[in-house]
């Protein structure tokens, strides 16, 4: 064993024997040393996605400094709104891989909670108003005070996804998003609508997977393929159904279901 440099391929190395005990034993390293590799693979894939990740990340957040240089040697009148976009740019890529460095492990970092819809809503817009006023993108809200248990901080994420994903898909003279909130049988439902150039037909069964920018995004070049992505693990870690459905040329709607649960009527008193 010692002189071994891959201790797990030992059993290569046994004798065969005909006993039953030492076949069982030897199936038995087999399936073990099978998992072990598989874990391993799955590890090097992983870490290989998040290099790849981390590259476009630096890329990314790249053009905003520069934009924000570009800005403070400019004595341009709207030079301070300027320099707000850009500082939003950056600030929601530093977002993006933080909650995506800590999405395996969302557990150590979330608080359930009473939270109104609308706040969390209405934090998420203030935050991109620039980027909004930049990309000529209105909103509506529409949520009559409906309260959900959430973690305020991830779903403000989410929802920040969302509306980043609206503005890069707008049309040409702006937009319209809206996030309306019911009540419905199985909990509460979100449904975030805008009206920008929708999704492919054929692009639509992958949207939430990693990495996957599909023709929009590639046509674009605005696209990492990571934001919906997250929105969907996010959701799975939280206990949210997330779905989506378009119309290319029309719309794009992204549904949140925040399903009831007996234990929280009892929080509720």
């Amino acid at each position: 064993m010692e002189g071994l440099d891959q201790p797990y391929l030992m059993q290569e190395f046994m004798d065969h024997s005909w006993r039953l005990e030492d076949q069982l034993y030897r199936e038995i390293l087999r399936r073990s040393n099978r998992a072990v590799v598989e874990r391993i693979y799955q590890l090097e894939n992983e870490q290989q996605d998040y290099r790849e990740f981390i590259e476009g990340w630096i890329h990314e957040v790249k053009l905003p400094i520069t934009g924000i240089r570009l800005a403070c040697h400019n004595q341009e009148q709207d030079n301070s709104r300027r320099i707000e976009r850009y500082l939003t740019e950056l600030d929601n890529d530093v977002e993006q891989a933080l909650f995506y460095a800590r999405s395996d492990q969302v557990y150590k970092d979330y608080i359930i909670k009473e939270t109104e819809l609308e706040a969390v809503i209405l934090n998420v817009l203030k935050k991109n108003k620039y980027l909004m006023i930049q990309n000529q993108m209105s909103a509506k809200v529409e949520c009559d005070r409906i309260t959900v248990f959430s973690d305020g901080k991830w779903l403000e994420f989410i929802l920040g996804q969302i509306l980043l994903n609206a503005m890069k898909y707008k049309n040409e003279n702006g937009g319209m998003i809206s996030f309306q909130a019911e009540t419905i049988n199985s909990g509460i439902k979100l449904t975030v609508r805008d009206n920008g150039i929708g999704i492919p037909e054929g692009d639509k069964a992958r949207i939430f997977e990693k990495g996957f920018t599909g023709s929009n995004g590639r046509n674009r070049g605005k696209s990492t393929g990571i934001g919906l992505y997250l929105c969907k693990k996010l959701c799975n870690k939280l206990g949210l159904e997330i779905s989506a459905q378009s119309q290319e040329g029309e719309f794009t709607e992204v549904i949140l279901l925040f399903p009831k649960h007996s234990f929280l009527s009892k929080l509720k008193g």
